[in-house]
């Protein structure tokens, strides 16, 4: 996510049909440069390079794929199954919801906002790692995949390979696109760019820059965030990352500058190559399978022991206003992934109708609507509101995986459209 303003968005805008290079480096070498930080050791078929000897592990790809996932996550299978090849089938879900674009005046205060939501939908690429050398060897030098599979399984055997599934970003080479969701898929999952790529520094608290290059103090920058050579130290913008601006060019009055170096992997200082200790996580295995546990317990025993509290209501609108009984408001789940939050209906059944007629007399401000003895509420309505007994039906919504019982509530995406840009963090 990045926030800039007009000036920031025209260099973007300008470097958008072209490949995306942050410090010099297109994004097919970052995606490397990251890999070798944790001791992988990336060869595209048909490509010839040096391969390394003192890489843990050999990432096998096609000439047209970039992936990111979490190999320390897969560590105890590598491991413990002793596979000599792991066939690994990355899956991208594209759970990145949006982004968000914050236009600012020349006095910095917010014009607009625009969140601009990405279609969700998924692929996968089929990539293979090894410790092996000599099965790396036969993949460079395969000339089709299939040929270069078939020269690995036979080396091994089948019985030395491990097939398995990981989630993560798969991104496709020389599409600029692709690149630019790439490099910023880097830029949050990788803290210390610095422990592989020589002449960077961290000019504030993960917002990195080349060594020479600094931020005005009227500059906003809140990491992780990247930001390409010769980036103006003039510049008004507020950057919140994860984010990254690419290289601006030479400027006429500077020096050429000097090419960085990417180390290899035989030099590269371990550190910090992870975000945080999966112990420290609040969201990590542990969390996350309590939590849920918890929310399965809980509202399937809720609807069991209010089923006859919520027939009764069911009745009581059925004799009131009909059909339908209940009422599903698409609303965000996590990640702004959208579901039917479902409740009993307390409104009479053209209350959409009738908002349109009331709208000045809404009390509340923003996209909400809210005014004191609204007519569209039916009788029985009002008493379900104020003891919330027309939100039991959102317990199947909670069992479900939709929604949790601990965690803020729902609201629909015309609200988050308007929401200040804080809010964001209830996605």
């Amino acid at each position: 996510m990045i926030k800039i303003n007009e000036q920031v968005r025209e260099d973007v805008e300008s470097s958008a049909s072209d490949r995306p290079t942050v410090w010099g480096f297109q994004a097919c070498e970052l995606h490397d440069a990251y890999w070798r930080a944790h001791g992988v050791q990336c060869i595209v078929r048909g490509q010839t390079t040096s391969i390394q000897s003192g890489a843990d592990l050999y990432l096998l790809i096609e000439p047209d794929q970039l992936v990111v996932f979490d190999v320390m996550a897969l560590a105890d299978r590598l491991t413990w199954r002793a596979a000599r090849v792991t066939r690994l089938r990355v899956v991208d879900n594209h759970d990145d919801p949006y982004g968000e674009l914050l236009d600012l005046d020349d006095e910095g205060f917010v014009r607009r906002i625009d969140r601009r939501y990405r279609n969700r939908s998924q692929s996968a690429y089929r990539v293979i790692l090894t410790r092996h050398r000599r099965l790396a060897q036969m993949w460079m030098q395969a000339t089709e995949r299939r040929s270069g599979w078939r020269r690995i399984s036979r080396a091994v055997g089948l019985a030395h390979i491990d097939n398995w599934r990981c989630d993560g970003g798969c991104y496709t080479r020389a599409d600029p696109a692709e690149e630019r969701r790439l490099i910023e898929r880097l830029v949050s999952v990788w803290p210390r760019p610095d422990l592989v790529i020589d002449g960077i520094h961290e000019v504030r608290q993960s917002v990195w820059v080349r060594q020479g290059d600094e931020l005005s103090e009227d500059c906003i920058a809140v990491g992780p965030a990247w930001l390409g050579s010769n980036t103006d130290p003039r510049l008004r913008a507020c950057i919140i990352g994860p984010a990254w601006l690419a290289d601006q060019g030479s400027r006429e009055s500077d020096m050429p500058l000097p090419p960085l170096n990417i180390r290899d992997i035989c030099d590269v200082d371990p550190g910090d190559v992870s975000p945080k200790p999966e112990s420290s996580r609040r969201d990590s295995t542990g969390y996350a399978v309590s939590k849920r546990l918890f929310d399965l317990v809980f509202s399937a025993s809720g609807i069991v022991l209010a089923s006859p509290l919520m027939v009764i209501v069911a009745l009581l609108i059925y004799i009131s206003d009909g059909r339908p009984i209940f009422y599903g408001g698409t609303r965000q789940a996590k990640g702004g992934k959208p579901f039917r939050c479902w409740k009993f209906r307390t409104m009479y059944r053209n209350a959409d109708e009738i908002k349109h007629t009331l709208t000045l007399q809404n009390a509340a401000d923003g996209p909400q609507f809210f005014m004191e003895n609204d007519p569209r509420v039916m009788l029985i309505g009002h008493f379900l509101r104020r003891y919330h007994l027309d939100e039991l039906p959102q317990l199947w919504n909670v069992l479900l995986g939709q929604m949790s019982l601990v965690g803020p509530r729902p609201s629909p995406d015309c609200e988050n459209q308007k929401c200040p840009t804080w809010r964001e963090i209830r996605l």
